[in-house]
């Protein structure tokens, strides 16, 4: 496994070797990063507290989370954040900040709680940090790994697939597959090998996510780099189409629904006004991509899927021309105006309302604009000329579009201007055709906000959940030390740093007093796997298009980055004891009970919650039964009791086989018997003598 290397400043190298060609100096630090987390899941109470804020407030679904950002899951609950080709999937009790999220970096803060990261894919020159109270955990490759923050000093690191290094006070260990270690104290840290703990809830929900991923039809036609464009399955349909090429549509849409309509507008920093949709499916299509209406249908166009797509906040234009265009006194509320907008049309030119370069511009379009499979001339020519544009000016202000025909201008939407800047859900007022053709004549903004910024980050407009949870920043274990998590305490910490070369996995030595209540130290020699090469293109290649019907369950070789080893760690939620579950270094772990798991998966006993507590160690290879009862008894072929010598000298039966009974030394026989063995002899030697005469008779 490859040493931790300098991981803020490979990402500034290569932010900044992009951007040499370009005239302004300044333009560097002009760009927002491409890419940004998204709360992909929300179920019970979630609370978010953004970059900044010093106050909790419901977490809204679809949110755009950027550095800064904290998440906590009330008990019960549960929550995913997705960042690009990566899941962070939190169980109740759980406590993440994403300190940091640049382009090339996660860093993600843990200070308490469980959570299951699963990487997919990950470049080569990207690194996935996870910082819990008292160590990281380095990720550079793709993997399937679980990570349990008990308090301060104390956190759990179990490896189901991949490999990580693990970073401490005194500690600089390489973890692979197959392994669990336990982290204890502070300064220094005792890291010790321990047992994979049994699979639970978290784990078993992680796996089904898993399948929905790896199955995934919308895998075929977008970038595996988008965040949640596997909710598109459950939510619409795919058509390749003459002119645009795949086309998704919605399906279960109220009649006259348009895209940016059913949600509302919140203010996230650095892009300013940002789209938060209310639909599961609601990411995706409205932060990449285009829409376009084909037959009476709204449909969206996607991308190029062989590169990572540039986010936007909203591919939208705004009209009006700035801050407090009316368009009627009526409609603004005594003169206070509207905000109007409509959606951008296949290859329309996107051009941002917050701080960015031309070089960005024209990033953010051709990431998200498959020119490859459009049809339509006069479409190629004006998407050319616009690009082209982007290459020759200076100044986004300078990009013109004036002369850009917007074939979805007429279908505008428009909102009272303080609805637009309060966040509130929109709800869009009927405009009459003077109002209509009023708006269609007004210039499209281009480098101006729509609205001026709020006084605080705009959510959703529902009471907060209640969060019994300290408002201060954690302060965690990072390579550089124990640090704030907020992006501000861990800038001094962006200088470069290099670990030395961590210590083999097969180096590590059983714990010496678990952590938990169902953590038990390592058998002594039982120790490191080889990590199993896991396929960074992880997700299914795509078949022919035009076939709409959901792939049938993978076979257990087919997923290639499902977790190795059936054994999990310990239950989040309070991080309460649980029965273990057996380790079984060669079979799949099982997923749910549930129709979607595949039927040939060979599942590790059902029964594992029945298990006593007190069940002796297991073999490393293979699964045994469930319960100790459900165990065969030995087949008690004499009633001969075996010596004590012998019985420990015997060795323990191979899980999944019945103990084969001891051969037993014969005892002499009684007078009975001896008559009864002379008796039976006799009658097998007149068998025997029948026999030969009946052959020797002429047939």
């Amino acid at each position: 496994m490859k040493s931790l290397k300098t991981i803020p400043a490979v990402a500034a190298i290569m932010a900044a070797a992009a951007l040499l060609w370009i005239p302004a100096l300044q333009a560097q630090d002009m760009d927002p990063p491409a890419r940004v987390a998204r709360i992909g899941y929300l179920q019970g109470a979630v609370s978010l507290q953004p970059s900044g804020v010093d106050t909790w407030n419901a977490a809204p679904p679809n949110y755009p989370m950027v550095s800064g950002d904290r998440l906590y899951t009330d008990q019960g609950s549960r929550a995913i954040i997705q960042l690009g080709a990566s899941d962070v999937r939190m169980w109740g009790g759980t406590d993440v900040t994403l300190t940091n999220l640049t382009d090339n970096y996660e860093q993600i803060g843990l200070a308490s709680g469980s959570v299951r990261v699963r990487v997919f894919a990950i470049d080569p020159q990207n690194v996935i940090e996870v910082d819990t109270p008292n160590g990281a955990v380095i990720i550079e490759q793709p993997g399937d790994y679980r990570i349990n923050a008990y308090g301060p000093d104390a956190s759990l690191v179990a490896v189901n697939a991949g490999a990580v290094q693990v970073a401490a006070p005194g500690v600089n260990q390489e973890v692979v597959q197959g392994q669990a270690v336990q982290l204890y104290g502070t300064n220094p840290v005792e890291l010790g090998l321990v047992e994979m703990p049994g699979f639970d809830d978290l784990d078993r929900w992680s796996i089904d996510r898993d399948h929905h991923i790896l199955n995934s039809i919308s895998a075929r036609y977008v970038s595996r780099e988008m965040p949640g464009y596997d909710d598109l399955d459950d939510n619409g349909n795919w058509s390749v189409t003459p002119d645009y090429g795949p086309v998704w549509y919605p399906t279960g849409v109220a009649v006259g629904w348009q895209p940016y309509t059913v949600g509302h507008w919140a203010y996230v920093a650095p892009w300013g006004y940002t789209w938060v949709d209310d639909t599961s499916w609601g990411y995706a299509p409205f932060h990449y991509g285009r829409w376009a209406v084909i037959g009476g249908r709204w449909g969206w166009v996607p991308g190029p899927p062989a590169v990572r797509p540039v986010y936007s906040p909203a591919l939208v234009a705004f009209v009006g021309g700035g801050p407090g265009f009316s368009i009627g006194i009526s409609i603004g509320g005594g003169g206070g105006g509207v905000a109007a907008w409509f959606p951008l049309g296949v290859a329309e030119p996107y051009v941002p309302w917050y701080h960015c370069s031309p070089h960005y511009v024209q990033n953010v379009n051709v990431t998200n604009v498959n020119v490859t499979v459009i049809r339509n001339t006069t479409i190629i020519n004006n998407y050319n000329t616009f690009i082209t544009n982007t290459r020759t000016v200076n100044n986004v202000n300078q990009i013109n579009v004036t002369n850009v025909n917007y074939v979805n201008r007429q279908r505008v939407v428009a909102v009272p201007a303080n609805n637009f800047a309060g966040g509130g859900r929109v709800q869009p007022v009927r405009l009459n055709q003077a109002q209509v053709q009023q708006i269609s004549r007004a210039p499209i903004m281009v480098a101006k906000s729509p609205a001026p910024a709020p006084q605080r980050p705009l959510l959703q407009a529902r009471p907060a959940a209640a969060v019994a949870r300290p408002v201060a920043r954690p302060a965690l274990m990072t390579p550089h030390g124990q640090v704030i998590a907020t992006p501000v305490a861990n800038r001094p910490a962006a200088r470069p740093v290099s670990l030395p070369k961590p210590q083999p996995a097969t180096a590590i030595k059983p714990a010496a007093r678990p952590i938990a209540p169902n953590l038990k130290p390592a058998s002594p020699g039982a120790n490191a796997r080889p990590a199993a090469p896991v396929n960074n293109n992880a997700r299914p290649v795509a078949p022919a298009a035009g076939n709409n019907a959901r792939p049938a369950a993978p076979e257990n070789n087919a997923r290639p980055a499902a977790p190795g080893n059936a054994a999990r760690p310990t239950t989040p939620a309070g991080n309460q004891a649980r029965p273990e579950a057996p380790t079984n270094g060669n079979a799949r772990p099982a997923t749910p009970a549930e129709n979607t798991r595949p039927a040939q998966q060979q599942a590790r006993p059902a029964q594992q919650a029945t298990r006593p507590e007190t069940q002796t160690a297991r073999p490393e290879t293979q699964a045994r039964p469930a319960t100790s009862e459900a165990r065969p008894a030995p087949q008690q072929a004499r009633p001969t009791p075996a010596r004590p010598e012998q019985q420990a000298a015997k060795p323990e039966a191979r899980q999944g086989q019945q103990p084969q009974a001891r051969p037993q030394q014969k005892q002499p026989l009684t007078k009975e018997q001896q008559e009864a063995e002379k008796k039976r002899q006799q009658e097998q030697k007149q068998e025997e003598q029948k026999k030969e005469e009946q052959e020797k008779q002429p047939q």
